[in-house]
């Protein structure tokens, strides 16, 4: 996240908009620098603002859908917002608030500060827990006073240290460390940690206290009547303002995703009548909740241990397999876990400083004043980004996945012979194997073993809450289970189902947060396929019990904690498949040898410079990732690996590419992507003929000559530096080159093989030659380039099915158009004048047309005649010159799905023309003169959007009686009533009226549009008098345009204040949430409030725009976990030393999107753009253990970070 100030001394136009898509609009896009544009706007001022998104309609139409959400998310507030996730909300609600005498004891010392502590087994159902603590204080040491403090989750448990600073609430300090040197930047602190928290002052030396501990209950602490804020917080901890407990419930990583609903998308819909929060709405514990007991490995209950059984394969060691699971192994006393994000809880370990880890985290997050860290930590809203468990948190869904337990009524054998009894059986269904025993027998891990993979589970009808497991093969055997409850049948028949589903024996245990193995999944003798990744196993003792499983083939160990090679998996001679990704290796065992039947090695993601020689007997590996570590060279035990065809060598560091390493390789696949390769040496073309495909993308090239590889099929070069390229065309297939600085392309002999060819984004002037030789084209993408003539035979080629040649500098297209099969043609933002005059003649085969900003002033003929075979269903031509009598020629294309033809120069739409696009279901007329809609739009029962704002429209079309309606904007036109049916359309999401000066609507007709999900009008003038008396007539105005590309307009917002905090300072952003709604939408209604907050409450000048993006992302809760969305702010307003004099605006951003200064003509980026080609940006990702698997195009991939993460977790 960027923030850019920049003085204001002249005419001012700031632009902001959402990139995705942005690039390959329909060139719709209104500016002042333009004379063909045709900017909408609601006045004229000295700085006018040009949004590009159209959902900035203004302040007017911001109050009324502000007024909605509030109603919903009550306890949103200008000085102190909730959060805006609803289980968020409810659970701050229920939670104990600290009150005046613990706060002001952590204001007196920067070392102090409070952690919120959860539940285990309580954490969705129960607050947090406060405790105030030191930055020495333990895990451990706070573990256990939670341990001893017991079951008192409403009191507040405190840490006191006896010799620390005292230091008052203005930063004053008497002691050993004087602390005025903390906002002196970071060259005060040369011997501190850059990215450590400064305001710490850890010294190595620094001697360790003793710690005193106390616990504070409401009763007992001082409360200081005279601070409503503090009173207020009084009252919510003591339970007058709490919430039930089963409204507390919070979605997290912990809780089933899949069985949770939206926290944003059920009441808190915008523009509706939903009704207000309450416990019973509120989503509760798992449905599937029972008595049986959720193995959790790390907890002191007592598991179950295995045994042999008379008749059962021995262990394959000679001990038992449940012998890691004793009681004393799995019970290490207690601890705390800390949870980032909402991802997999690790346990800290005894010496770890949970409150060093959360002031960490909030300064790596952005919060840079130490003061204002204090503050963020006390905040109970701070779960939803980072979270503190008393023990291992209890998840359903992962404890499903590691085994069900239970004690039930079991019968063996079948149901209609009656020597078979029902009996109280223990009974557990872990990895693949459903395993019974005796209540008594459990305890000594006898127990008889029934597989499941290939067999069946079925429901008894005869028996309530019964399942009948059976084994495969010629002589299964059937146990039948009766469960207490139908929850309990539900969720084991659920688990069974999908294990006896499968048809390799395979366990996924990913993300359960394991440190070590199940003990009952050692039964699983037939497992072949293991999945482990994303936990937190170390490569010690435990993974020595992967070698009781005889048959494994497959192992995944990525994403844990091993940091050194697992030497256990050596010793496994079945292995074909395994995985250790990012697990911060730094070296490969030699043993490594001994897995003769290798064939896949997976070592992507960790800190390996060289490989050992014994890696090469792997005479069977075909497969090994070597991608994102610190090779600066290929291995050269590579040629001794025959077998290996693709060399993975992505995000490494060899800086130069020596093509004679390849002689001895048998290598045909070469991914060398997002290395620093600067040069090419070469070598005889003789020595490179295996090479079929190379990929040398996010590179430092300057100029690359593969020729050298003469059979080479498929080459990726693309976001280098090359401004010459030259390849052998005998063999070639596909050539990947945007997003260079190419100006020649040589290609010889002749690419008759050829089908796609991408240059765009590059120096172009014209095409080669050789291409019109190349018989095969299927694709060509010369986008974005300096072109000004196409040649002839383009659109007479029998294969070129795609022509992308938008943003160049065509004047004309060919005229010579002999039946091509072109089925997609791109040729917007040029200038051309006309089409030829045959092109929808000859071109029976287009489907897609854009024609965007150009100078059109006609259309060619669809047809000769009457009848035509026009199979054309997208058609854009925004953003030019076209006139009423352009729309006969689009009569001939019946099939027509998608008409965009907003700013030109149509006054009308003849009724008759409209009706013969019956298939029609988005049309786009905006910015124009058209006075009405035509009426035949009802023979369009597929429409389901209608953009035609900015005209002159004085009548209501009857759209509404359409059912496949979706989205209306009718606004900035000369509505004065609608009238409505009786029913809207089922669909319909939203209905934008703004602008509409003379529109006055009756009570009735209000209630009814009040249901539309976003349902825009402006409100009485009567509304802005206040604002106006309190802080004068506003001295900014805003208009707004649109590029009306693939992007889904009801996912963006705008925010429009332009009288901001009732003075002359203006605020304007836009809200991108991609796919969803709901977040645009609060970031729109609720930004204001925030800004306007922390312009009080931050210091630093600098700092305000930051804080108030983390403070929203921390208001957003579990929403931003999960829907997470991209923004850009501008504030306007005066120096406050100065108010007389010029204006700053401050502008930040986060995500794709961002804001342009317009300056004499000329556009100013003022955001900055967070993806991976910033080296900055690049070095974060890699160092969250990131491995990059594709970078999209520009306009695809834009950003490495939004909302929902501010910090790469």
């Amino acid at each position: 996240m960027e923030s850019v100030k920049l003085k204001k001394s002249s005419a001012l136009s700031v632009a902001l908009r959402s990139t995705a898509d942005e690039e390959d609009d329909e060139g719709q896009r209104a500016s002042n620098q333009t004379s063909s544009d045709h900017p909408r706007t609601r006045s004229q001022s000295p700085a006018e603002l040009n949004m590009v998104n159209k959902a900035c309609k203004g302040s007017s139409s911001l109050l009324l859908r502000k007024r909605r959400v509030k109603r919903h998310v009550s306890g949103i507030n200008s000085s102190h917002s909730r959060s805006l996730d609803r289980q968020t909300l409810l659970r701050h609600r229920a939670s104990p608030q600290l009150q005046l005498s613990d706060r002001q004891w952590v204001r007196q010392d920067l070392r102090r500060g409070s952690i919120h502590v959860h539940d285990r087994l309580l954490a969705w159902s129960h607050p947090a827990r406060p405790v105030l603590c030191t930055v020495d204080s333990t895990a451990t040491e706070i573990a256990q006073r939670l341990q001893q403090a017991g079951g008192k989750t409403c009191s507040v448990l405190r840490l006191n240290a006896k010799s620390y600073l005292s230091t008052d609430v203005n930063g004053n300090c008497d002691g050993e460390y004087p602390l005025r040197h903390l906002h002196t930047g970071t060259e005060s602190l040369p011997d501190q940690p850059g990215d450590r928290l400064r305001l710490l002052l850890l010294e190595k030396d620094h001697p360790y206290h003793p710690q005193e501990y106390d616990i504070y209950t409401p009763s007992e602490a001082s409360v200081d009547r005279s601070s409503p804020q503090d009173e207020d917080s009084l009252k919510r901890f003591t339970g007058s303002d709490v919430e039930t407990s089963s409204a507390c419930d919070e979605l997290s990583s912990g809780a089933r995703f899949s069985q949770h609903r939206d926290s944003l998308s059920d009441d808190m819909i915008l523009g509706t009548d939903a009704s207000a929060f309450d416990s019973s709405a509120a989503e509760g514990l798992d449905t599937y909740g029972s008595s049986s007991d959720e193995l959790e490995l790390d907890c002191p209950t007592e598991p179950v241990l295995p045994g042999p059984v008379p008749g059962d394969p021995p262990p394959a060691l000679g001990h038992s397999p449940g012998s890691a699971g004793t009681p004393s192994d799995s019970d290490p006393g207690p601890a705390l876990y800390v949870q980032l994000h909402g991802e997999a809880a690790r346990r800290l370990g005894p010496d770890e400083r949970p409150l060093q880890i959360q002031n960490d985290f909030l300064f790596k997050l952005g919060f840079k004043d130490p003061w204002r860290v204090q503050e963020e930590g006390m905040n109970t809203e701070l779960g939803s980004l980072l979270r503190f468990y008393a023990g291992k948190p209890h998840s359903i869904e992962s404890s499903e996945r590691i085994q069900l337990s239970g004690t039930y009524n079991v019968r063996k054998g079948k149901l209609q012979l009656p020597v078979n009894r029902w009996s109280r059986r223990q009974v557990i269904l872990c990895g693949t194997c459903l395993m019974v025993s005796s209540v008594k027998a459990s305890h000594t891990g006898k127990m008889h073993i029934l597989p499941l993979i290939g067999g069946k589970v079925e429901e008894v009808k005869k028996h309530s809450h019964c399942l009948a497991f059976s084994s495969a093969g010629p002589q299964s055997q059937t146990y039948y289970i009766s469960f207490d409850s139908f929850t309990e049948h539900l969720r084991w028949h659920r688990q069974a189902a999908k294990m006896v589903s499968q048809r390799i024996s395979s366990v996924d245990l990913s993300c359960c947060s394991l440190e070590k193995l199940p003990p009952n999944l050692l039964y699983s003798q037939d497992l072949t396929h293991l999945n482990l990744k994303h936990n937190f196993l170390p490569a010690d003792q435990t993974l020595l019990q992967l070698q009781r499983f005889s048959r494994l083939r497959s192992l995944n160990l990525s994403n844990n904690q091993l940091g050194s090679f697992p030497l256990h998996i050596c010793s496994i001679s079945t292995l074909t498949e395994v995985n250790l990704s990012c697990n911060h290796l730094t070296s490969i065992h030699p043993d490594v040898g001994k897995m003769t039947n290798l064939q896949t090695f997976v070592l992507d993601g960790n800190l390996l410079c060289a490989l050992p020689v014994e890696l090469g007997s792997l005479q069977r590996l075909a497969y090994l990732g070597l991608s994102f570590n610190e090779f600066t060279q290929v291995p050269s035990v590579l040629e001794r690996l025959p077998a290996v065809e693709r060399l993975c060598m992505a995000g490494n560091k060899v800086p130069v590419l020596t093509l004679q390493a390849f002689r001895l390789l048998a290598l045909k696949h070469v991914d060398l992507r997002l290395n620093q390769i600067s040069s090419v040496v070469p070598d005889e073309p003789e020595f490179l003929r295996h090479v079929t495909q190379l990929d040398v993308r996010d590179n430092r090239l300057s100029e690359l000559d593969v020729s050298v590889f003469p059979r080479l099929e498929v080459l990726h070069c693309q976001r280098n530096r090359l401004a010459r390229l030259r390849l052998r065309g005998c063999a070639l297939k596909a050539l990947y080159a945007s997003n260079n600085e190419l100006q020649e392309l040589d290609v010889s002999p002749v690419a008759s093989n050829l089908t796609y060819v991408d240059i765009s984004r590059n120096c172009m002037t014209s095409l080669p030659d050789w291409l019109s030789d190349s018989r095969k084209l299927e694709v060509l993408d010369v986008s974005h380039n300096n072109i000004a003539e196409l040649p002839p035979w383009l659109l007479c080629s029998g294969s070129l099915r795609k022509i992308l040649a938008g943003h160049n500098q065509l004047k004309r297209l060919p005229e010579r158009v002999e039946r091509p099969v072109v089925e997609v043609m791109d040729v917007q933002h040029n200038h051309l004048i006309e089409l030829p005059c045959n092109l929808f003649l000859k071109s029976e085969s287009l489907r897609c047309l854009n024609a965007s900003a150009n100078k059109l002033e006609n259309l060619p003929a669809s047809s000769l005649s009457e009848e035509s075979s026009s199979i054309l269903q997208e058609l854009y031509l925004t953003n030019n010159h076209l006139t009423d009598k352009c729309v006969p020629q689009l009569t001939g294309h019946t099939h027509l799905r998608i008409l965009h033809m907003a700013y030109n120069h149509l006054q009308t739409f003849p009724a008759s023309k409209m009706a013969k696009l019956e298939e029609l279901e988005e049309v786009d007329l905006s910015g124009n003169r058209l006075k009405a809609v035509p009426t035949t739009i009802l023979n369009c029962r597929r429409m389901h959007t209608l953009v035609a704002h900015s005209n002159c429209i004085e009548v209501f079309p009857e759209v509404m009686q359409l059912m496949e309606m979706k989205c209306v904007d009718l606004s900035c036109n000369e509505l004065s009533e609608i009238t409505l049916p009786e029913s809207l359309p089922p669909k319909l999401q939203e209905l934008d009226l703004t602008g509409n000066l003379r529109l006055n609507l009756d009570h009735k007709t209000l209630e009814q549009l009040n249901n539309i999900r976003c349902f825009r009008i402006d409100p009485p003038p009567s509304s802005f008098s206040a604002n106006e008396s309190a802080g004068g007539p506003a001295v900014w105005s805003h208009g707004y345009t649109e590029a009306s590309g693939v992007k889904n307009k009801l996912c963006v917002a705008a925010l429009s204040v332009n009288s901001f905090c009732g003075s002359r300072e203006a605020l304007y952003g836009v809200f991108d949430g991609d796919r969803n709604v709901e977040v645009p939408y609060l970031l729109q209604c609720t930004m204001n409030d925030i800004l306007a907050e922390e312009l009080h409450r931050t210091k630093s000048e600098e700092d305000y725009m930051t804080n108030t993006f983390l403070v929203m992302q921390r208001k957003l809760g579990t929403a931003g976990q999960k829907l997470g969305g991209s923004a850009a702010l501008c504030h306007i307003r005066h120096d406050p030393t100065d108010p007389a004099g010029c204006f700053t605006l401050t502008s930040a951003n986060v995500g794709k999107c961002q804001a342009v200064l317009c300056r004499d003509g000329k556009a100013l980026p003022l955001s900055l753009l967070h993806n991976i080609s910033i080296k900055e940006e690049y070095d974060r990702v890699r160092q969250h253990k990131a491995i990059i698997t594709e970078i999209f195009s520009d306009s695809k991939l834009q950003e490495s970070r939004n909302v929902e993460e501010l910090s790469v977790k």
